[in-house]
Formats: C-alpha cells, sequence, structure tokens
C-alpha cells in the first residue's frame, strides 16, 4: 500500500492537484525559480521538509462565510513569488514545498471535524514535516496545535497568535466557533498561559473579560499601540523570550484580520487600524530564525469579499517568508 493511501486509510485526503497557466510553468525563464516550481505534490516521502496541507472549513465562523475559499485562493497565489530572498542573498529553488491535498471534512458537527484535523496532523508532523496549514476558519487553530502536541509529546510547545481578536471566547450551549480556539488550547493544556503571545490586538474589537481571560493565563498581548509605542523589535524580543520560557518547540498561527483592512479587504471579520504587511513578515522572519519552529497556519481568507486578490497575495507571500525563512536556517548550520 502506498504512503499516500496509508494517510488516506486513517482519513480522506483529497488528491493533489497541480495546474498552472502555460506561462507559469517551469521553463518559461530557464534563469528563475519560481515558488510554483518548488510546490510538489506530497508521494510518500519523509522530512525534514516543508509539508502544506489545506483544511476547507468554515462551518464555525462567526464573522463572513467563505473562507472555506482559502487555500485554494493561496496555493494559487504562490505562483507570483520566487524562490529567491532579495534581503538574504538567498535562492532556494533546490528545496521543496511537499503539498499533502486538502483535509476533506464530511462530518455531522464540528468536534467530528477537528478530531479529523488532529488525526492528520499528527500523521504528517510525525513523518518530520514541518506543517502550513492553509485555512479556513480560526477554529482549526485548536485541532492543528491538538495534533501537534500528540505527535511531539511530551515535547511543550510555545505560540504566538497574530490576530486582531484575542479568540479565547468561551463555548456556550457546546457551541465552538472560530473565537474559542485559544481558551480550548490553553483548557486543555495543549499550551501554558506562560507561553502564549497575541500580537496585533485590536483596539475596540474584544470584550474586557476575555482581556482579563489570557491576563490571568498568564499570556501576554501586544496591541497596535504598544508596537507603536515600544517598537517592532522589541515586541518580537519580549515575545521569543516568552514562547521560548521552559519549553521546546514553537508556534505561529495567522488570522489575515490581523492585518489593516486596506491589505486585506477579504477576509471574515475586517477591522482598520491593523499591522502591515512588513510587520507580520518580520515577525515570521525572526520566530521562525530563532526558535524551534513546528509549524504555522494562515487563516480567516475570504475570497468572497477580497479585492483584486490583495488578501490572498498576502497570505501567499506569508508562505513564502516561512518557508525562506526556515531553510534560510538550516542552510546556515
Amino acid at each position: 500500500m502506498s504512503e499516500r493511501n496509508q494517510l488516506e486509510k486513517l482519513v480522506s485526503i483529497s488528491e493533489c492537484i497541480r495546474s498552472w497557466e502555460p506561462h507559469q510553468k517551469k521553463g518559461y525563464d530557464p534563469n528563475e525559480t519560481r515558488m510554483s516550481d518548488i510546490l510538489e505534490c506530497w508521494t510518500g516521502e519523509s522530512g525534514p521538509a516543508v509539508g502544506l496541507v489545506g483544511i476547507p472549513f468554515d462551518s464555525a465562523v462567526i464573522g463572513r462565510k467563505g473562507a472555506k475559499g482559502g487555500p485554494k485562493k493561496i496555493r494559487d497565489s504562490v505562483r507570483y513569488f520566487k524562490a529567491y530572498d532579495w534581503s538574504k542573498d538567498f535562492w532556494f529553488g533546490d528545496r521543496k514545498i511537499y503539498d499533502f491535498g486538502d483535509i476533506i471534512l464530511e462530518a455531522d458537527s464540528v468536534v467530528e471535524s477537528h478530531e479529523i484535523i488532529s488525526e492528520v496532523i499528527n500523521k504528517i508532523a510525525s513523518r518530520g514535516f514541518t506543517t502550513i496549514t492553509l485555512g479556513g476558519d480560526h477554529s482549526i487553530g485548536y485541532p492543528i496545535v491538538k495534533g501537534l502536541k500528540e505527535a511531539y509529546n511530551p515535547k511543550k510547545i510555545g505560540l504566538v497568535n497574530i490576530d486582531a481578536h484575542l479568540d479565547v471566547s468561551e463555548v456556550i450551549d457546546g457551541r465552538i466557533t472560530s473565537g474559542t480556539p485559544f481558551r480550548r488550547i490553553l483548557e486543555n493544556g495543549l499550551v501554558d498561559g506562560r507561553n502564549f503571545v497575541e500580537i496585533g490586538i485590536r483596539n475596540f474589537a474584544n470584550a474586557k473579560i476575555y482581556r482579563k481571560y489570557v491576563e490571568d493565563e498568564g499570556g501576554e498581548f501586544f496591541t497596535i499601540d504598544n508596537i507603536r509605542e515600544i517598537g517592532l523589535n522589541q515586541v518580537i524580543k519580549n515575545t521569543i523570550e516568552k514562547i521560548t520560557k521552559g519549553t521546546d518547540l514553537t508556534y505561529i498561527s495567522i488570522d489575515m484580520d490581523s492585518l489593516d483592512q486596506i491589505y486585506a479587504p477579504g477576509v471574515s471579520a475586517p477591522t482598520p487600524d491593523g499591522l502591515s504587511p512588513y510587520q507580520i513578515l518580520k515577525v515570521i522572519h525572526e520566530i521562525t530564525q530563532q526558535t524551534k519552529i513546528i509549524g504555522m497556519d494562515i487563516v480567516e481568507l475570504n475570497p468572497l469579499y477580497d479585492t483584486a486578490d490583495t488578501t490572498a497575495i498576502n497570505a501567499a507571500n506569508f508562505l513564502v517568508q516561512f518557508v525562506s525563512s526556515y531553510y534560510w536556517k538550516n542552510h546556515k548550520k
């Protein structure tokens, strides 16, 4: 039985299909390597490498529906980027991103869907892959971290959420939403609150009771004003100190609504006065460089409300930055 069939026997996963427009195919310009050239369908390989998986799921979204279209749109937008990091003069066109396809979710409940997600992430991580997960609504943050915790147990994980919202809402009447993932992560002991940081928290976008919850759990958050006052470099320094204190591994979750809505009109819950693409790219690079990173997710891209693919291309840029930073770190060893 093939490795893919073994994985599919555990849970349904879509066939990975890479199809590009003729002018995007390798060979159009022999002097450059596009990101689409290094994105390969997984056929049984083992890590260490970057493993990509999509989760087209938005059944738990609180805001506007449509985030299930995120994985396809981010993959499509990767074509605009080259496998060359100008800032580091680093060509990584000889590396690979292995695409596992999309997790097929036909479960009867959000809880059952999340169980399937955890199982797949566990299997991918257990094969030595550093995961990039494309959502989908932010509720998938919980099963992703759960799957990683199971794969790396008993190692401890530090967690960064880049987001306009705290996403620590209570699960009321059993309803799991895109606003509850980090409360579930903390309450179930997947991450210690003292190793939890939220960056980009927006004014007028969160409830006081949830601010107190994060503080009581020992977590830390940096608002847009905090970043302006102490500077991005200090925020990153403080974040890395907190997520690595007593932990072995780190993980990054990116909600696309962390961006100012001028950069991200296509999200479930757009808000003004947010982060810039540069700020998020800097956070991704520094955390990936300075910690033992095991993965990142990009969630809440809603193509139905996007303009000129602005949000999707920013999301793809975050993916490319993560891949470059990951392989650059290994290149320097």
